[in-house]
């Protein structure tokens, strides 16, 4: 028998979704019209019986069997190709895009709920068609309309699969140095080159796969300015849509890895044989501008991917906690063994997951709603400020939540004892399958520097005053709340001395750019924070005004306590720890490198 673990609260997703954003108030939106808060609701219950019933069991079966590469192609359990066609029948690949292409409509949001639920039942599994709907979308977005016709139904409807291929052996984080040519060859392209740690690379999951690769056509300007994107199929693609010979595309070898050992990670060559064909989608040396709408969009899951994992692994721990009897009663209420969720240290941990995982949930799905305004509000201010607030988050939400799922589950087995470290239980693989989080999409220092960097700093800062109206104005509202005003101006006051540090860290990139490169990670940690306290008061708030109504509920009082305790024990760190950049000590820059 197959185990299965995935845990989810829907409540909470509910939770935030209805009583915290009201994402049905999207329905009044032209492009949803028909749409409303029922049938969202009825979409977000059918994912999680998805989830649960087709996905989960696939954590299992993945870290089993694993995938398998011959002959320069790579297998995959049986069950996962099942899985995958259920999933690609059902809709769920491109639930949030348009039916003009096979989507089904919903709001943009709805694929970061989709992929909660997902993610957090099998990470591996998931990945592939996140990936295939990222690649048919940046496609449907950018490519021409023969391009469109021919190769974004397929992929929507889970025919054909998609990849992003940038990274190369010498080209990682510094996507200037990739090598991958395209040579002009009447309306299309040859490739050759080479690209490393592919997800989803190949398989046997569909019967085609259409990769998105940067490339520099043959004679381009040198660095990013001459990167362009290109749709390169595995099979060749007739005009009418059938599938021909194969495309000179190859898998040489997959990693082996810490975790996520059901998604292979693929080194792919193209045109070994000189035969390989792409076509160009967008604008000739416009390839990383393009890319960067997939990119944005990946990093933003790789946020919701450690906060789902974190929520399951919270979530396995609290049951643990509450079955396992070990030891006596601290305050000696009774002679017998008592459940370890008694015990006060127990206790810290657990309310420190939920707070954590509500708080990230909260900022993602927060994030998510801000994109579906971003992308469908009518053009004016509204809309730029909307557009300004996700550019600001994005990062966060990628390095915070991806950081902070990984500490969740590492406290999920600290609970469990040296239980949590067996394989009896499913927290020491959500610790491995977690951990690349940090480093997907750009590592986690890249995505501060961004943010302290550029997002700072582009039109005219219009992104970081964007964040802090909101901030402000939700403290302005809520400071003389009878119940948490205290700790709103909390909030407040660790927003100030926020605001004026990063100011004066931005400052230092002219004079001092080793020390502001140091404090760069420091800063978008205080960001974090900050954000996981606004959201996690913000549902305290409306979980007071709930409860007052039904006088006693312990799912308003959980709400109500994780944020009172969540805030006193974050924000005096926040203020420290944003002073700290600021220190004069110049260690960082100063020490030889012989002395480490």
């Amino acid at each position: 028998m197959i185990m299965t673990n995935f845990k989810v609260s829907l409540k909470d997703i509910l939770f935030i979704l209805n009583d915290q954003l009201d994402y049905g108030s999207l329905c009044a939106l032209p492009r949803y019209k028909g749409l409303n808060a029922k049938a969202l609701d009825m979409t977000v219950n059918e994912a999680a019986v998805f989830a649960k019933k087709i996905v989960d069991p696939l954590q299992a079966i993945g870290e089993s069997q694993g995938v398998t590469l011959k002959n320069g192609n790579v297998s995959c359990a049986d069950e996962f190709i099942d899985a995958f066609r259920r999933y690609a029948d059902n809709g769920w690949i491109a639930a949030a895009r348009d039916p003009e292409y096979g989507g089904q409509g919903f709001p943009h949001m709805m694929r970061i709920v989709v992929n909660d639920l997902m993610y957090g039942a099998c990470q591996s599994f998931n990945m592939a068609p996140s990936l295939t709907h990222g690649a048919a979308h940046l496609i449907e977005t950018f490519a021409s309309g023969e391009l469109k016709k021919k190769f974004v139904p397929q992929c929507y409807n889970g025919n054909w699969t998609g990849t992003m291929c940038l990274t190369e052996a010498d080209a990682g984080s510094n996507l200037a140095g990739i090598r991958t040519t395209a040579f002009p060859d009447g309306d299309q392209f040859k490739i050759k080159g080479t690209k490393t740690f592919i997800s989803w690379g190949d398989h046997d999951l569909a019967e085609n796969i259409i990769h998105l690769v940067l490339a520099r056509i043959d004679g381009a300007p040198a660095g990013v300015k001459g990167i362009s994107l290109l749709i390169v199929p595995k099979i060749r693609v007739h005009d009418d849509g059938t599938l021909g010979s194969g495309n000179d595309v190859r898998c040489i070898s997959i990693e082996k890895k810490l975790g996520l050992h059901a998604s292979p990670t693929c080194t792919l060559e193209f045109g070994s044989k000189d035969n390989c064909i792409g076509y160009l989608c967008g604008k000739k040396n416009m390839g990383l501008a393009h890319m960067f709408q997939m990119m944005n969009s990946a990093r933003i899951n790789t946020g919701v991917s450690g906060m789902s994992i974190a929520s399951t692994a919270y979530l396995n721990a609290l049951a643990y906690t509450k079955n396992r009897s070990q030891g006596k009663d601290i305050c000696g209420r009774t002679k017998e063994d008592v459940p370890i969720i008694n015990h006060p240290d127990i206790r810290r941990m657990l309310l420190w997951m939920k707070a954590s995982v509500d708080g990230m949930r909260s900022m993602i799905y927060t994030g998510a709603f801000w994109s579906d305004l971003a992308y469908e509000l009518e053009d004016g201010d509204e809309k730029n400020h909307y557009k300004h607030l996700v550019d600001f988050i994005t990062p966060i939400i990628k390095a915070f939540c991806s950081d902070t799922g990984f500490r969740v589950c590492e406290t999920a087995i600290q609970c469990l004892g040296g239980y949590g470290y067996c394989k009896d239980f499913p927290l020491e693989q959500y610790l491995r399958d977690v951990k690349i989080m940090s480093l997907y999409e750009g590592t986690n220092g890249i995505q501060s520097i961004d943010l302290m960097g550029r997002k700072m700093t582009i039109a005219g800062g219009a992104p970081f005053r964007a964040f802090t109206q909101e901030i402000v104005t939700f403290c302005q509202k809520n400071k003389t709340h009878p119940a948490l005003g205290k700790n709103i101006k909390s909030l407040e006051n660790a927003f100030n001395e926020v605001f004026r540090t990063v100011l004066e860290i931005n400052e230092l990139k002219k004079t001092d750019p080793v020390h502001w490169g140091a404090n760069t990670y420091p800063a978008l940690l205080c960001f974090g924070e900050l954000i996981m306290v606004w959201r996690l008061l913000d549902m305290a708030i409306i979980s007071q005004r709930l409860s007052d109504q039904t006088r006693t509920n312990n799912f308003y009082i959980g709400k109500i306590l994780q944020a009172t305790w969540y805030t006193d024990i974050t924000l005096p760190h926040t203020i420290t720890k944003i002073r700290s950049c600021l220190r004069k000590g110049r260690e960082i820059a100063e020490m030889p490198e012989g002395a480490f």
